[in-house]
């Protein structure tokens, strides 16, 4: 499982945060083999008068995701994440932050159910 927020400026199309979605979430979805099921992606729109200069021309993600993950798969999430900011914003795409931090089972819960103990999950491990 993976959750995405990215954090970016306000001010941009609905079309262009629905590119930067869809190709943010593919990135998640590659690089630690999820299903869409899996993978959840959110945008965090800043008012521009909230942000100092280095921010304005920034785009961040911040994943939260299981632990174990491989650098090389990181690196796939990072260079995905680019490159859904390029095809969405164009020249203003700026650069790119991804910062992951990864979870132990334990201290993840949905429905209900830390990880370890919801119903199910001893099969699908």
């Amino acid at each position: 499982m993976s959750i995405a927020i990215a954090v970016i400026p306000e001010g941009y199309t609905p079309e262009q945060k629905k590119i930067m979605i869809e190709g943010t979430k593919e990135a998640c979805m590659k690089a630690f083999d999820l299903t869409t099921e899996h993978s959840f992606v959110q945008v965090q729109e800043i008012k521009r008068e909230n942000m100092d200069e280095s921010s304005l021309r920034m785009k961040s993600l911040f994943v939260y995701t299981t632990y174990g993950k491989m650098p090389k798969d990181k690196n796939v999430l990072a260079k995905g994440f680019d490159e859904a900011c390029a095809r969405a914003f164009g020249d203003d795409k700026g650069r790119t932050i991804v910062i992951i931090k990864e979870h132990f089972d334990e201290n993840a819960a949905s429905n209900g159910f830390t990880r370890p103990f919801a119903p199910g999950y001893a099969t699908k491990v």
